[in-house]
């Protein structure tokens, strides 16, 4: 029984500090990472837009399920494979040169926007640069995203799985990192 209770004491001093650490992180970041794909702007393109297909190359994620659109534009939501949903939606489509996304559930422990740019390489490659501005409100989801995820983590995790759709050993390269804690300015790390 005095092991229990030491152990039910321990995990309550854990998840305390890790809120108490979390509550002194930065609420908004903003990070780069940028690959180089071999295939057009237009192949790259086709395959993010599709996002019905997405299951079929990125880990994690069981499904999609289309959602109404949102002022003429694209929602979704993916379902992870544990069955949580979260909802997604285009707010600009440049075809084949930028899209911008975001998260569009009401009660997350974030809210977020992904700016996708597509740049010619040459006559049959692409650099896809992603960059993702989060605003996120939890201090332990704050924790877990800096010191678990890090704040590249699931852009890396989308542009691996993209290459090695297409046949492609490239790795991502961060680009930038910048923290801040919401009412006072940025610092780039």
């Amino acid at each position: 029984m005095t092991a229990l209770l030491f152990l039910i004491g321990f995990l309550l001093l854990a998840v305390g500090l890790l809120v108490l650490l979390g509550t002194r992180l930065p609420k908004t970041h903003q990070a780069a990472s940028r690959i180089r794909l071999p295939a057009t702007p237009e192949r790259v393109w086709e395959i993010i837009t599709d996002f019905g297909s997405f299951p079929l190359w990125r880990p994690g994620l069981a499904a999609v399920e289309r959602a109404p659109d949102v002022d003429g534009l694209p929602s979704w939501d993916e379902v992870c494979a544990a069955g949580a949903k979260v909802r997604f939606r285009v707010l600009e489509a440049v075809p084949p040169r930028r899209l911008v996304t975001c998260l569009a559930g009401e009660h997350l422990p974030l809210r977020g926007v992904w700016v996708y740019e597509l740049e010619a390489d040459g006559d049959e490659g692409t650099v896809l640069t992603i960059t993702e501005r989060d605003s996120i409100f939890h201090p332990a989801f704050r924790f877990f995203v800096r010191y678990v995820l890090s704040y590249h983590g699931v852009m890396d995790v989308f542009l691996l799985a993209l290459a090695r759709g297409l046949d492609s050993p490239t790795k991502p390269e961060h680009l930038s990192l910048r923290v801040e804690d919401g009412d006072a300015g940025g610092e780039d790390v």
